[in-house]
């Protein structure tokens, strides 16, 4: 058995980032808190606290190449049956709507997506 060992992995010309295409890898992370305030990301320009109570929509920089990606969401908190939905999908951003129990609140959300670039 052989091992590889590298510290970086760059494209053909010797610089830029390898550019993960047609395979099955995040695109798309983000963690923020309740009021939509971005601790970590990648590929994500901002998130925005819409005007509905536990709504965040997460932007993305470089589009997805459709609407038809897997998107999904975690939530913090201390009790209650807390739960992140996802939806309005679109290329280009999705939201994220975060519960306690039946009620619509205010949480911190890590989530992904998983899809091809445009």
């Amino acid at each position: 058995m052989s091992d590889i060992r590298v510290n970086t992995i760059s494209a053909a010309d010797g610089t830029s980032p390898v550019t993960l295409t047609k395979q099955v890898a995040t695109k798309v992370w983000a963690r923020y808190d309740a009021s939509s305030i971005i601790s970590g990301s990648f590929n994500v320009s901002s998130t925005t606290d819409e005007a509905t109570v536990g709504q965040t929509t997460v932007n993305i920089t470089n589009a997805l190449s459709s609407n038809a990606y897997a998107a999904q969401g975690t939530c913090n908190g201390t009790s209650g049956d807390r739960f992140v939905t996802i939806a309005g999908q679109s290329s280009s951003s999705y939201s994220t709507y975060t519960f306690d129990g039946s009620v619509r609140t205010e949480l911190p959300v890590g989530t992904i997506a998983t899809g091809d670039l445009a």
